[in-house]
Formats: structure tokens, sequence, C-alpha cells
């Protein structure tokens, strides 16, 4: 099944890159090949026509990265303080394409984080705070 992923990524590949010069439209072809990839094995797989999850769940995974990598580019420092429940919730979401199950435990703990979150990022003024929302919002920097 990695050789039948890796050609359709590379076909949709060229075919992205052929749209996006014909059409002038700003997307990144890598992401939309890897995801309407993964996006196609996962209705295969819903449909019990593929078995490969662990090829799935990497596809998935590049996915879950490029989304966590967009939106941080795009939002305000101060917002990155949810980096980790958003990369968390993005996991625990796909997660459940997968598996099509519930786990309450793991919604528990991110909602907790959310919510630690949500305060720190409430009081990122608060003298007491202004520590910690700055070590947060400086989690992905390269300090060099």
């Amino acid at each position: 099944m990695l050789t039948y992923g890796l050609l359709l990524i590379s076909g949709l590949f060229i075919a992205g890159l052929t749209v996006k010069h014909l059409s002038g439209r700003r997307f990144c072809v890598i992401c939309a090949s890897v995801s309407l990839t993964w996006l196609s094995f996962l209705i295969l797989y819903w449909t019990d026509n593929f078995h490969d999850p662990i090829l799935l769940s990497l596809l998935i995974g590049q996915s879950i990265a490029g989304l966590y990598y967009f939106v941080g580019k795009r939002v305000p420092k101060v917002l990155r303080i949810f980096g980790l429940p958003f990369l968390l919730s993005l996991t625990a979401g796909f997660y459940m394409l997968i598996k099509t199950e519930l786990v309450l435990p793991a919604f528990g703990l991110l909602l907790g984080l959310w919510l630690a979150a949500w305060l720190i990022f409430t009081y990122h003024s608060d003298p007491g705070k202004k520590t910690i929302a700055k070590i947060l919002s400086k989690c992905c920097e390269d300090d060099k």
C-alpha cells in the first residue's frame, strides 16, 4: 500500500501544480496532495477496502503537523498559548476518524488543557502570569 500511496501523492502533486499554475490560486500543493490521498484512503478504510491504518495514520499526522504550523504562522503571538491544546485536539479529532470511538478521558484532558490555556491567556497581562504566557507563546521558537 505504501507504494500506491506514494504514487497517488506524486500524481496528485503533478496535477496540483498544473491546477495551481493555470488557476493562479494560492495553496500548498504538497498539503493538498497528502490530504486528498489520506481522505481517499479513509473512505476506503471506512468501506473495508483499505487495510493499512499505519499508512493512513502517518498521512493524517502529516496533515496535523501542516495545519498546526499553518495556523501558527497566521495567529498573533499571544494566541500561541493555545498551541498544545490545538495540536492535541487535532490529534484526538483525527484519531476518532480512524477508530470511530469517543475516548472520554482524552476529552477530559483536552478540556483541562484548553481551560488552563484560556486562564493564562485571560490573565496574560497579570504580572504573576506574564512569565508563563511568554514561555508558552515561545514554545516553538528557536532561541538562537
